[in-house]
């Protein structure tokens, strides 16, 4: 098994995504491309033991910045590290891309040089999203701004397998993110979207769910479209931050709150291994011929190695193929009963 590395995207690159690269063809056995700048990956390899490990490096001349505008960065910067390890993937030299680089640019990237499977309308980028139960899947969270009520019903098609395979949840429940709970809340796309979903086959659709449920573990897999995605994960983000600065700010205030701090340290340590999804290694881009992983920009070693095992298991697991079969089942269904139409 070979995985395409997207050396120089992420804000620690190279030496993190390097560092994470060598842990991940250790444990895992595995061939990882070193894609990127020849001198500047040779010069962090030299910094560990990679004797016996398959690490080959892949020239490429420029790099996609966080700054630069995807779709004119992915068609002007040909001999990108992203456009290269796509073009391995796409000539089946490589069976996954991973990257912590530019989001925009690597979904261009995979869309333009590795392509759609079949049947699918809109990729989506999914991930794990940490609630009071463990962790949901919430797709799209920022390939999509725009979407139609037929692309939210593969989106949860998509989701139900990832949740199934990634998260190892039997059956996992679907909902759509809605302004209210009740069967008809929502604007039209959500309207549209959740009367599709009620008939969608190979699903576990329990209707709507509001923002707060998202929270408190009210389901398994979280559809909606990207714009609305992405903002919930950056609130949420941001919420998380503000409580550890404030929290720091009030155990810092006296010197009885700062022993208070100092006795409840281990539970501290408990809540951030149980909001850190790091192990999950980032989001995949859904509903492409071959799988992508896109990583958080501030990846280290250690998310790299997570993203890369990603990777590894989604095609161990033959998740391509199992969405493909999930979306030529929706496709029949729609044969025959109009009420889980899709668009030509």
């Amino acid at each position: 098994m070979n995985i395409a590395l997207d050396v120089m995207g992420g804000d620690h690159a190279p030496h993190e995504i390097v560092a994470g690269a060598v842990l991940a063809a250790r444990e895992y056995g595995i061939t990882v491309s070193l894609v990127g700048k020849p001198d500047a990956i040779q010069q962090e390899l030299a910094k560990h033991n990679t004797a016996g490990l398959s690490l080959p490096v892949v020239p490429a001349s420029e790099v996609i910045e966080m700054n630069d505008k995807p779709t004119q960065a992915v068609r002007n910067k040909k001999d990108s590290s992203m456009a290269v390890a796509c073009r391995l993937v796409k000539s089946g030299e490589a069976q996954a891309f991973v990257t912590a680089g530019n989001t925009g640019g690597a979904l261009t990237a995979g869309i333009l040089h590795i392509g759609r499977m079949k049947g699918i309308q809109r990729p989506a980028l999914i991930t794990p999203f940490p609630t009071q139960h463990g962790f949901c899947t919430i797709l799209d969270v920022g390939a999509n701004a725009d979407v139609k009520p037929e692309n939210l019903q593969q989106f949860a098609v998509m989701g139900t397998i990832y949740a199934r395979r990634i998260m190892n949840i039997a059956n996992p429940s679907v909902r759509i993110l809605s302004n209210g709970e009740e069967q008809g809340k929502g604007n039209q796309l959500v309207i549209e979207a959740a009367q599709l979903l009620e008939h969608t086959p190979g699903i576990n659709f329990q209707g709507n769910i509001e923002g707060r449920d998202v929270i408190a573990g009210l389901a398994d897999v979280v559809i909606t479209d990207g714009f609305t995605g992405n903002v919930l994960l950056k609130t949420a983000e941001g919420m998380v931050k503000l409580f550890r600065t404030v929290l720091t700010e009030e155990l810092k205030a006296s010197p009885f709150t700062a022993l208070g701090g100092l006795l409840s340290k281990p539970a501290f340590g408990s809540m951030a291994r149980r909001l850190d999804d790091s192990e999950f290694g980032g989001a995949i881009l859904m509903g492409l011929s071959s799988v992508l992983v896109v990583g958080h920009g501030k990846s280290n070693a250690n998310a790299t190695r997570h993203a890369i095992r990603v990777a590894k298991q989604s095609i161990e697991l033959k998740m391509i193929e199992e969405v493909q079969q999930g979306i030529q089942e929706v496709n029949e269904a729609a044969a025959h009963n109009p009420l889980v139409a899709q668009e030509p």
